[in-house]
């Protein structure tokens, strides 16, 4: 009998280990950010999918699994549950920082303005009065309020949606990070829109958002990250992502 319940116990730890193997990382994100994160036949895929995965692999987890919310709902997620983290072109700021920690940035988006090509915008003056497009809770809106004024601020649930009704002439302008800028221009494939030359003047690093209760999955993630940026794996991104995407939207 006695050999049975030890013979019992080692399949438990087994059965244990195996089930602890097979843990993935867990990330939020708002799949509408092309080319970070899209939906390709039900699955994220993505600069930050892929990443996500690399960094998963890195410190001790079978891979990443992608939880689709509302972008305005990440950072409250990932507040509220220590195992979640969160990605999707998020950027590091102060306000976000009090709610919770943010990785090492691992990339510099930027800020870019699309417009239409005949429109008459050639500077951050041009741009006050004008209504301006957004996607929610971004980087994106709160330049535009700084700009424009928050009245004449239209906020979206996605760049993609924001960038349709410019099309629609219902919106003078989109802000948008710029590698999401190139990717929409290039899906939509529409000479009446471009992208200004405009300097904003902002610099915007993305990080990963991690609950602050878990200083040691922060911890792992820097080195992860550490770790791929020594390997080249972000100039291996770069290539994959962003390369076509800039040369299909001139």
């Amino acid at each position: 009998m006695k050999k049975l319940i030890a013979v019992f116990a080692a399949l438990m730890l087994l059965a244990s280990c195996a089930l602890a193997s097979a843990e993935t990382l867990v990330w939020a994100t708002n799949p509408q950010y092309p080319p970070f994160e899209s939906v390709d036949n039900d699955v994220v895929v993505g600069y930050d999918a892929d990443l996500m995965d690399a960094i998963a692999k890195k410190i001790g987890y079978d891979g990443a699994e992608a939880e689709a919310m509302e972008f305005a709902s990440i950072v409250p997620t990932v507040k509220n549950n220590p195992a979640i983290v969160g990605t999707a072109g998020i950027s590091i700021t102060e306000e976000r920082l009090e709610s919770v920690n943010f990785s090492d940035g691992y990339i510099d988006a930027g800020l870019t303005v699309i417009i239409k090509a005949d429109a008459a915008i050639a500077s951050v003056d041009d741009l006050k009065g004008k209504i301006i497009g957004v996607q929610l809770g971004t980087t994106s809106d709160f330049k535009a309020e700084e700009i424009t004024g928050a009245d004449n601020v239209q906020t979206y649930s996605s760049f993609i949606d924001a960038t349709l009704d410019l099309q629609g002439n219902k919106v003078d302008a989109v802000i948008v990070d710029g590698p999401v800028g190139q990717a929409i221009l290039a899906s939509l494939n529409d000479p009446t829109l471009i992208i200004a030359d405009i300097d904003l003047g902002a610099s915007d690093w993305y990080g990963i958002a991690v609950n602050k209760d878990n200083p040691e999955l922060l911890e792992k993630i820097n080195a992860a990250l550490a770790d791929l940026k020594a390997e080249g794996f972000f100039e291996e991104l770069a290539a994959k992502y962003f390369s076509a995407t800039e040369e299909a939207a001139e």
